[in-house]
C-alpha cells in the first residue's frame, strides 16, 4: 500500500502544489500525493510561473491547470500518513489546530519553503529545484534525475 503524503502551504497555489507536482513526478510508485493550504482560495490554479519551471524541470508538458488549490481540512489530517510543512510557521499553525495529530506533521528540510511566489524566470526554477531536492532527501533518497 502507497503512503499518503500531504504539502501544505498558504495558498496551495506554489510551493505545496510544486511540492506535490514533484513528488508524483518522481515517487507515483510509491506515494499518493496531495496538497492543501491553510488559507487556500479553493480552485485557484497553480501559478503559471511555478508551472512553467516544472515543465522545464520535467522535460515534458504541465498545466497550471492540473492543479487546483483546496483549503486544508480535517479530512486531510486524518487520512494522510504524513504531512509535511512548508515552513516552521506552517507546523505550528497546523500543530495548533491539530494538536492531536501532531505525530503525523513535519517541516520541509533545511528550514523550509520560504515564499517563491514573487519569483519568476531563473530564480523561480532555482527555487523549484531547491524543492526538488528537498523531496528527494525526504522521499526519493538517491534517485535524483
Amino acid at each position: 500500500m502507497k503512503k499518503k503524503i500531504l504539502f501544505v502551504c498558504s495558498a496551495n497555489t506554489c510551493r505545496s502544489a510544486v511540492a506535490e507536482a514533484i513528488l508524483f513526478e518522481y515517487g507515483r510508485d510509491r506515494y499518493d500525493v496531495s496538497s492543501a493550504g491553510v488559507y487556500a482560495r479553493v480552485g485557484a490554479p497553480m501559478m503559471e510561473e511555478c508551472a512553467e519551471a516544472l515543465e522545464k524541470m520535467f522535460g515534458h508538458a504541465f498545466s497550471a491547470h492540473s492543479h487546483t488549490a483546496q483549503r486544508l481540512t480535517p479530512h486531510h489530517m486524518l487520512h494522510n500518513d504524513l504531512i509535511v510543512a512548508a515552513t516552521p510557521y506552517h507546523e505550528a499553525i497546523v500543530r495548533a489546530y491539530y494538536p492531536h495529530l501532531a505525530d503525523k506533521l513535519v517541516c520541509f528540510p533545511n528550514g523550509g519553503i520560504y515564499d517563491i511566489s514573487l519569483l519568476s524566470g531563473e530564480a523561480m526554477e532555482k527555487a523549484v529545484e531547491r524543492i526538488r531536492d528537498g523531496i528527494f532527501e525526504m522521499f526519493l533518497n538517491d534517485e535524483k534525475n
